[in-house]
């Protein structure tokens, strides 16, 4: 029997997080094992696609996300202007509802974005923006003509189960010189290493990839992406509250909420008290990389 090995580097995979918290398992269902080598973390056992496609229809929702749309689009406008796009077009692959794009085109941006859920693409384009519904393969096929200055993708690449092919894709849909701005959970976070099988970003199995510095930079470079910038951020409120609730033992369910009204306010709240942790905390791993 081949043992599976890391799919940055080739590297050989030792046990990390024997029992990972996640809102989409069964406590114990999956495990994390870590490379030697470049330190990305994988999902072990790999599910294949149809325990994926299962795993996404029983549970996988966005309805939580939109309860912390002012957070969301706060978070969106300070990645934007970190990127330093002035001017030009942009595509947010995995845009859900549209909080990117709502920040670029209050920017004077054109913009326009890539979602696979047809709800979340549906309000997104409710709100006058131009979303495809598929995937980067798909759209660039699609819209062969098309090049953008800037390609943003927030907590996507780990969910892919070929990354290279997503940066491929990508890589083909940029101007000369153009950025990919990529966000990831940071697998070397200091709150991970607290919170060990609780930390909120783990998220088995739809999380398949476990992303380090060195692991995200080398898979870049491989892709013919020269690395510009990186930074660290602290998670959302959602990431905060699930990541207490898991240490705490509790199990949280990834389905919508029965009173959003209520919850809205409360994680409105909640997120003002712990904006400080944005600056502060690493949990999210962002990068700057031109092809």
């Amino acid at each position: 029997m081949i043992e599976p090995s890391c799919i940055v580097c080739g590297g050989a995979l030792a046990p990390a997080v024997a029992r990972p918290r996640s809102s989409y398992a069964t406590l114990g269902a999956y495990r994390i094992d870590a490379c030697r080598g470049c330190g990305a973390g994988a999902t072990m056992p790999r599910p294949d696609a149809a325990a994926l496609a299962r795993c996404y229809e029983a549970t996988y929702g966005y309805s939580t996300h939109d309860l912390i749309e002012v957070e969301k689009r706060r978070r969106a406008a300070a990645l934007l202007a970190w990127s330093g796009v002035p001017a030009g077009r942009i595509l947010d692959v995995g845009c859900m509802f549209g909080f990117l794009l709502d920040e670029a085109r209050d920017r004077g941006l054109s913009a326009c974005g890539i979602e696979l859920s047809a709800g979340a693409a549906a309000a997104a384009a409710a709100k006058g923006h131009d979303v495809f519904v598929g995937t980067i393969e798909a759209f660039a096929q699609d819209r062969p003509a098309l090049r953008f200055d800037a390609i943003f993708a927030q907590h996507v690449l780990e969910h892919i189960p070929d990354p290279r092919t997503f940066l491929a894709a990508a890589r083909s849909l940029l101007v000369p010189g153009g950025k990919l701005v990529l966000c990831v959970p940071n697998f070397e976070a200091r709150l991970r290493k607290l919170a060990h099988s609780g930390w909120g970003w783990y998220q088995v199995p739809v999380h398949l990839h476990h992303f380090s510095s060195r692991a995200l930079r080398r898979l870049l470079g491989d892709a013919g992406f020269e690395v510009a910038t990186e930074r660290t951020r602290g998670g959302d409120t959602l990431f905060l509250m699930l990541s207490a609730l898991q240490a705490l033992g509790m199990t949280v369910g990834g389905g919508g909420n029965t009173q959003p009204g209520l919850a809205r306010t409360a994680l409105r709240v909640l997120g003002e008290v712990t904006r400080p942790y944005y600056a502060l905390g690493d949990d999210e791993l962002a990068v700057i990389a031109r092809a």
